[in-house]
Formats: structure tokens, C-alpha cells, sequence
């Protein structure tokens, strides 16, 4: 029953173990997904941070745990979230790190995702630095690693991008016009939305007709879906539109409508974007040279950091081996330190089986002489049991018969006594002890048994040992030695006088017997013999001293 409630027990805390990582496990997994839709939702910078502060610890976290993907993930996301604030060099840094932990694993469908995503990213930051050509190179690269359409038609839109903002307005009307068609089949409103609306831009910059019903049919399909940023852009490409006609008072409707959203959202890119649309529709001479100037300085200093970034950051073949070494590097000395780890391991496992094994010995020794100590105990039990009622009985039966006839000699008799008092005797001597909580008493009474008008016993401190702390196993031991001591100095010493003290210290017991016998040259016969194994089984130890008229004495220590 005991076996079963321990298997119980085990298999309890097994599962609770286990639930436990669950938990952690799925506690993980929502705070993942807490912070992933709160940063597709946010249009606070103060939520952008914390997403930032979040995704960077846990970061930090995948890299410990060794976990390439995960860092990945995180990567990406911070990559995202500095775009979004505005700081473009730490963005462009985290992904160029997510690209080479990506590079030292194998091309998957799904670490392939993250390339893609990476990528067109890298080509998004380049075109806001005005660096088209690294922008077309990376958006390039993102497109030959994806089939699906949507992923697609975002990099073929953002291809168009690129072109429309350097003027090449042929080039960007290729893309915009199959990223069109691509929306239309995928039956994707936001992205037929914006397709309309940058078809409409592009095709009033060619001359082009339709270019207004294109401008006007995003604004309404965006309008219904109350699609904020898409509404925003089609504002501004329909004032940029009415600008470039001339018609100053349609341009600054659709202005005020950014500047309105702008307010509204607490959106401060929207605002500058009208404002900086307004101030271009000042006919003031003045106004129309400040705006060109600032323009001029904005995009020469994204120029420069472009091309400091570049410089600082480059993706040169020899910086990539160079980390590649530092990385080889990096990884033997975790190998010697996982091996080191290993070692220090198995050697903590092989201690814990030494141990496991020394305890068990210990333990098994123990249960042996315990064992051994109630099996020498239980057999002088039955013996003296057998002894009297068999042997001790005959004898006595065979005297009652025989006193009856009156023919016996008297000599015989008084030899049946003999042995039946000696049988009796035997009997007494190894019958079994009451171990009640008087030990002490019943030792005494033992000791005092053999005092009579020519020995005198004396005994010091017997009742100064705490014998409730003593093992029923070493009572007996002591009690069965002291009364082998005692009866061979009533046989054999010739003894007036015998002194017992006993003494106790912490766990153990110490007993100094010395009595004034004739003494004897020290042979460890039967009976000396058979005490000291019985202290030896009690896991204690016994000396004697003895002389030849020096009387016998010895030293029990238990």
C-alpha cells in the first residue's frame, strides 16, 4: 500500500511538473501575441516603446536559449517597431542582424518567410534615404524567394513606389498596373484600394486619362472600409492632383482633410504631410524658395545618413567572414564550455551513485546486524523456552518418580536437583527481557541478583542513562553481556566485591565493570567470546584487563 502511494505521489508531482511548463509555456505564447496585436494597432509612440522595450528582452531571452528562429522573430518585429519611430539606421541594423542568423541555417519554407519580410524591409528603409538602387536590389531579392500572391503584390507595389518617387513614372505604371490585377484576383479591397490610387497618381503625372476616376474610386472604397492611412493617402494624392491642375482651392480641401485626420489621430506625419502640401500651394515667391530650400537640405541630410549607414554597416564579403570567424569562434568555446559542462555533469552523477551505493551499504549493514541481533535473540528465546519446558520438565518429572521409590540413593537425587536448578538457570538466562520503559530497573534488579553475604554489588549512575533513547537491540546486548560478566565472576573469581558505573555521552553509553576476583590469564573462551560478538553485532566495542590475583575488569563502550 505504502509502494502505491508513493507511485501515486510521484505521478502527482510528474503531472504538476508538467503543467506547470504548460502554463509557462502558454504564458509565453499570449504574451507574444499580446505585444504582436498591440503593435498592429498602435499609433502611439509611448505603445511603440513598450512593444520595443518587450521584444527586446525577449530577444535576449531567445539568444540564451539558443532558440535562432525566435531571435529571428524578435528581430524582425524591433526591426519594424524602429521603422515605425523613425529611427532608421538601428532599424536597418536589426534587420541586417536577423539576415545573419538566418544565413547559418538551411533555406526552409518558413525561415524563408522571415527573408522576404527582411528583405523588402531593407528596400522600404533605403527608399525612405532616397537610396532606389539598393532599395530595387533588395525589394528584387524579397521577390524571388515568394510565390504567394499577397506577399507579391506588397514588393511589386513597393517596386512602383521606388520608380514613382524617382520619376520614373513609365516603370512605376508596369507595376502599379499588375499589382492591380493581382489585387483583383485575390479579391483584396485594401490592396485594389491602393493599387487605384497609385495607378490614378502615376497616370496623372503621364498625362494619362481615367487618372481622376482611378484617385476618386480608391477615396470610396477606402471611405467604406474607413480605412484611416488609405484615406489619408488618397487625400494627398488628389491634392497633389488639383495642385498640378491649377486648382488651388480643390488642393487645399483635400489638405485640410489630412490636417483634419491628422488632429484627430494625433498623428503628427500626417500633419506635416499637409502642411507641407499647404505651404506648397502659397503663391508667395518667398514661401515657394523656403520650401525648396528645406526640401533640399531634408534630402541631402537622408543622403548623407544613408551614406554613412552604408558605409558604417556595409554588407562586404569580408565583413561577413569576418563575423563568420568570430561566430566559429563563438561556437567552439561554447562547445568547450558545453563539454566542461557535460564533465562536471557525470562526474556530479557518478558522485551521486557512490553515494547511493556507500548509503545503501550502510543501510543494508545496518538491517544485517539489526536482522542478525533480533535472530540471536529470538533463538535464545526459543532455546531457553525448549529448554524449560522440555529438559527442565523431564528432569523434574523423572525426580518425582523416582523419590516415590524409596530404593533410589539419596546422591542421585541430590545430582537430578543439580542439573534441574542448572537447566532452570539456563532457562532464566536467555529468556526474553521486557524492554517496557523501566530498563533501568530491570537491569538493576539483574545486578543486585547476584549480591549475597559474601559478594557485594555495586552500581553507579544506572539511573542516569536515558535509556528510552537506547534501541531495544543494544538493551539486550548490554543486559545479556552484563549478566555473562556476572555469572562467570560468581562461578570463577572467587569475588567479595563488584563495581558497575555506567556513564553516557551524547548518543553513547559507556560501562566500566571491575571486580576484586582472583583473576585469570585473558583467553577469550566461549563465553568471553560470545559477549564480545554481541557488542561487535550492537555496533559497539569491549576490552578486558585481567591478571592473575589482579582481579578482571572491562570497558563497554555501545
Amino acid at each position: 500500500m505504502k509502494k502505491i502511494k508513493l507511485s501515486f505521489l510521484f505521478l502527482c508531482l510528474v503531472f504538476i511538473c508538467i503543467y506547470s511548463k504548460q502554463l509557462k509555456a502558454q504564458k509565453k505564447n499570449d504574451s507574444l501575441k499580446y505585444y504582436y496585436n498591440l503593435y498592429t494597432k498602435s499609433k502611439e509612440g509611448s505603445n511603440l516603446y513598450k512593444i520595443h522595450n518587450f521584444y527586446t528582452k525577449h530577444k535576449e531571452i531567445s539568444l540564451k536559449k539558443k532558440d535562432t528562429i525566435g531571435t529571428v522573430y524578435d528581430l524582425t518585429l524591433i526591426a519594424l517597431i524602429q521603422l515605425k519611430l523613425g529611427i532608421h539606421i538601428e532599424s536597418e541594423l536589426s534587420a541586417i542582424e536577423a539576415l545573419k542568423l538566418l544565413d547559418h541555417l538551411k533555406i526552409t519554407p518558413k525561415n524563408s518567410v522571415y527573408r522576404v519580410s527582411l528583405y523588402n524591409h531593407l528596400g522600404v528603409i533605403y527608399r525612405n534615404a532616397r537610396n532606389y538602387n539598393r532599395a530595387l536590389e533588395y525589394y528584387n531579392k524579397s521577390l524571388a524567394l515568394t510565390t504567394r500572391p499577397k506577399y507579391r503584390n506588397i514588393i511589386i507595389n513597393n517596386i512602383g513606389f521606388a520608380y514613382k518617387e524617382q520619376k520614373k513614372y513609365k516603370e512605376a505604371l508596369l507595376s502599379f498596373t499588375k499589382t492591380y490585377e493581382n489585387s483583383v484576383k485575390i479579391n483584396n479591397k485594401k490592396q485594389i484600394a491602393r493599387a487605384l490610387s497609385n495607378l490614378g497618381f502615376v497616370k496623372f503625372k503621364l498625362k494619362h486619362p481615367g487618372a481622376l476616376t482611378n484617385l476618386l474610386e480608391a477615396l470610396d472604397i477606402r471611405k467604406s472600409n474607413q480605412y484611416i492611412p488609405g484615406m489619408v493617402a488618397s487625400y494627398l494624392h488628389l491634392a497633389e492632383y488639383y495642385k498640378d491642375k491649377n486648382q488651388r482651392q480643390r488642393a487645399l480641401f483635400y489638405a485640410n482633410k489630412v490636417l483634419a485626420i491628422g488632429k484627430e489621430q494625433q498623428n503628427i506625419n500626417y500633419r506635416v504631410d499637409a502642411l507641407s502640401l499647404i505651404i506648397g500651394l502659397d503663391t508667395n515667391s518667398k514661401v515657394i524658395e523656403y520650401k525648396k530650400l528645406t526640401d533640399s537640405i531634408a534630402i541631402a541630410k537622408q543622403i548623407n545618413e544613408n551614406k554613412f549607414a552604408a558605409i558604417k554597416y556595409d554588407f562586404s564579403k569580408e565583413k561577413i567572414k569576418t563575423e563568420e570567424a568570430k561566430l566559429k569562434l563563438l561556437e567552439s568555446q561554447l562547445q568547450e564550455e558545453k563539454e566542461k559542462k557535460s564533465k562536471i555533469i557525470s562526474q556530479a552523477i557518478a558522485g551521486f551513485i557512490l553515494l547511493l551505493l556507500f548509503s545503501s551499504y550502510f543501510i543494508f549493514s545496518v538491517k544485517y546486524k539489526k536482522g542478525k541481533l533480533e535472530q540471536i535473540y529470538k533463538t535464545e528465546t526459543r532455546i531457553s523456552r525448549k529448554v524449560h519446558d522440555e529438559v527442565a520438565n523431564d528432569v523434574y518429572h523423572v525426580m518425582t518418580k523416582l523419590q516415590s521409590n524409596t530404593g533410589i540413593n539419596e546422591d542421585v537425587l541430590d545430582e537430578l536437583e543439580g542439573i534441574y536448578n542448572k537447566t532452570r538457570d539456563i532457562s532464566k538466562e536467555n529468556s526474553a527481557l521486557d524492554m517496557g520503559v523501566h530498563f533501568n530497573e530491570l537491569l538493576s534488579d539483574l545486578l543486585i541478583s547476584y549480591k549475597n553475604n559474601a559478594i557485594s554489588v555495586i552500581t553507579k549512575n544506572i539511573s542516569k542513562v536515558n535509556w528510552n533513547k537506547v534501541s531495544n537491540e543494544k538493551k539486550t546486548a548490554i543486559y545479556r553481556t552484563l549478566q555473562e560478566l556476572m555469572t562467570n565472576m560468581k562461578k570463577h573469581s572467587n569475588a567479595t566485591f563488584v563495581v558497575l558505573v555506567f556513564n553516557q555521552k551524547n548518543n553513547k553509553i559507556f560501562i566500566d565493570f571491575k571486580d576484586n576476583g582472583i583473576g585469570c590469564n585473558l583467553k577469550k573462551n566461549t563465553g568471553l567470546q560470545n559477549v564480545e560478538n554481541r557488542i561487535k553485532t550492537a555496533n559497539g566495542t569491549i576490552t578486558f584487563d585481567t591478571e592473575i590475583n589482579k582481579g578482571f575488569s572491562a570497558k563497554i563502550t555501545i
